[in-house]
């Protein structure tokens, strides 16, 4: 059963319905006035599974960026560590 997307006449509410193939009109939900009228909705962007190439680099200097940060900010934590003496036991 597809969901088809509804346009209210009387109170202009928009809404979605799981509806029969083919299914014209459906109950408004907030108004339930009959004189509804079914709409195309945009589709949704299509799922990627494979990236383009500049995508692939853009995403390795993003994660060698990140990467570069978190162990300057682990040395910088293990610097100031050392030399307030915490340590442990």
């Amino acid at each position: 059963m597809p969901i088809y997307e509804f346009l209210c006449e009387r109170c202009g509410g928009r809404f979605e319905e799981l509806v029969e193939p083919g299914t014209e009109t459906a109950a408004c939900r907030s108004c339930g006035a009959e004189r509804t009228r079914r709409v195309y909705s945009a589709q949704r962007a299509p799922f990627k599974l494979v990236k383009t190439g500049g995508e692939v680099r853009k995403q390795e200097r993003t994660n060698a960026g990140l990467r570069e940060r978190a162990k300057q900010r682990f040395k910088a934590r293990r610097r100031s560590a050392g030399r307030s003496g915490g340590g442990g036991p």
